[in-house]
């Protein structure tokens, strides 16, 4: 059964839908394109699902204008799940061969070396190998490996400090496979989840530093069937239940505006954790007039930096002005987000690097 069957009433309530949600997707917001509002995107897979239209190579774009935050859920009277139904019909434009270059080409990379980097990953984690028992196994996700792992440093200096160290965990050489979900390889996607789920049979908790890794495992693994035995938290819930512990230091005599990231938020709804760690250790966090569910988009998921980069970095850039002033930071607890702010040219921080400066000063 096509990934898309599941999604038909979405696709047909979308496209019967007086556009009520356009002001709320990012993409369409950076574009300006008719076609790439949740309606034209929803209304170009229903066509599709109900063999109206052929899948082409404009229906395909038209199902790649996502990111998959989700931030059109928050305003519909249904709660159409755009996004996944998006990445669903995906499918169709993996069967066709119509997929936009930056997709086709991070599935061919994957596909070789089981992440979208192309890069051998154990050796990597060899460096922060576990050389005493811990709770948590750290599971940073691939992209913090290849990227930036000095926020691997960050986060394991924390965590001692709070009280519970953790060590990077073996499976983290192995992506969680997102990339494969978000590109439309459904089939694929189902049985890498099913390989990891026995890599993880031996790790009774693990804490996952990428909100899109966390989200992954403990939302999309289970509606394609694969349930981990593993306890899986975010990195953050974990500091947060364990913010007693620290020592009562006074906060940085700082300023930052705060992004919530779309999978950490409307994701896995882990809104106040982050927060109450940051306000600990900043003298002053700001909030966008839109947050917490109504939150935006930073650009960087559902594979849009690959298959549409400026308007990734634009969707960025946006949002970078709502979070805060031109002169002022960003902290975000989204790898992927931090990234992506500062290719769009601002200043922006990850939380674990802001606790880290704030305990050692």
């Amino acid at each position: 059964m096509s990934a898309m069957t599941q999604h038909a009433q979405a696709y047909r309530y979308c496209s019967a839908c007086p556009k009520l949600c356009r002001f709320s997707c990012p993409v369409s917001e950076a574009t300006q394109n008719e076609s790439h509002s949740p309606w034209g995107k929803m209304t170009a897979s229903h066509l599709v699902q109900v063999g109206v239209r052929a899948n082409d190579e404009s229906t395909s774009k038209a199902a790649h204008a996502c990111t998959g935050c989700g931030r059109c859920t928050s305003f519909c009277k249904h709660e159409n799940t755009v996004g996944d139904a998006l990445f669903a019909a995906r499918e169709e434009s993996v069967r066709t061969n119509t997929q936009p270059k930056g997709a086709a080409t991070t599935l061919a990379t994957f596909t070789e070396w089981h992440n979208p980097f192309g890069r051998e990953l154990a050796s990597l984690v060899d460096h922060w190998r576990i050389e005493a028992p811990v709770r948590f196994q750290l599971f940073p996700g691939c992209s913090t490996l290849v990227k930036r792992n000095a926020l691997i440093d960050d986060t394991l200096k924390v965590s001692e400090a709070f009280g519970v160290p953790m060590g990077v965990a073996r499976v983290s050489s192995r992506c969680c496979g997102y990339p494969l979900y978000a590109a439309g390889a459904h089939d694929e996607f189902i049985e890498h989840a099913r390989v990891t789920q026995k890599m993880l049979d031996e790790v009774p908790e693990l804490a996952v530093l990428d909100a899109g890794c966390a989200y992954t495992l403990k939302e999309v693994y289970p509606r394609v069937g694969v349930k981990l035995s593993t306890n899986v938290r975010t990195v953050v819930e974990v500091l947060e239940e364990n913010l007693e512990h620290v020592a009562n230091k006074p906060p940085l005599k700082e300023s930052a505006g705060y992004h919530d990231a779309c999978h950490l938020g409307r994701g896995l709804g882990q809104y106040e954790q982050p927060r109450k760690l940051l306000k600990r250790a900043l003298t002053e966090v700001l909030e966008a007039p839109s947050n917490r569910k109504e939150g935006g988009c930073s650009g960087g998921g559902g594979l849009l930096p690959r298959t549409m980069t400026d308007v990734s970095v634009e969707v960025a850039r946006r949002q970078a002005i709502e979070v805060a002033s031109e002169e002022g930071a960003i902290v975000t607890a989204c790898p992927t987000s931090k990234r992506m702010f500062e290719r769009a040219g601002r200043q922006s921080y990850d939380l674990m690097s802001i606790l880290r400066r704030w305990l050692e000063s």
